[in-house]
C-alpha cells in the first residue's frame, strides 16, 4: 500500500519534456533523456507582463537619454564658460558631472510622471 502512494506520488510530480515528451521530474533543471534546459516548455509571459516590460524598457531609454543630454548640456556649458585651456577643460567635466547628477532625478521624476497618466 505504501510503495503504491509513493509510486503515485512520483508520477504525480513528473510532467511530460516539452521537447522530447518523455517523462521528467518538475523540478528538474534539464531532462535527462534529451537535455533540454526547458523541459517544462519556454515560458509565456501575459499580455500584463509583456506591457509592463515594454513599460520598464522605455523608462530605461528615457533614463540614459536624459541623463546623456543633462551631462552633455552640462559639459558645453562649462567649455564655452571655462576660463579657456586646461580650465575650460576642467569646467567642462566638472559641469558635465553636474548635469548627470541632475539628470538622473529629472528622469526618475518624468518616468513616475508619465506612469501616472498612462
Amino acid at each position: 500500500m505504501r510503495q503504491a502512494q509513493q509510486r503515485r506520488a512520483t508520477q504525480q510530480e513528473l510532467i511530460d519534456c516539452h521537447d522530447c515528451g518523455n517523462g521528467v521530474s518538475f523540478s528538474a533543471v534539464a531532462c535527462p533523456h534529451c537535455g533540454s534546459t526547458e523541459p517544462s516548455g519556454p515560458a509565456v509571459q501575459s499580455r500584463r507582463e509583456l506591457r509592463r516590460l515594454r513599460i520598464e524598457a522605455t523608462n530605461d531609454r528615457r533614463l540614459v537619454m536624459v541623463t546623456t543630454l543633462c551631462a552633455g548640456l552640462g559639459t558645453l556649458y562649462g567649455g564655452v564658460m571655462g576660463a579657456g585651456g586646461a580650465a575650460s577643460l576642467w569646467a567642462a567635466l566638472g559641469y558635465g558631472f553636474v548635469g548627470a547628477v541632475i539628470g538622473v532625478p529629472a528622469a526618475f521624476v518624468i518616468n513616475i510622471s508619465r506612469s501616472l497618466f498612462d
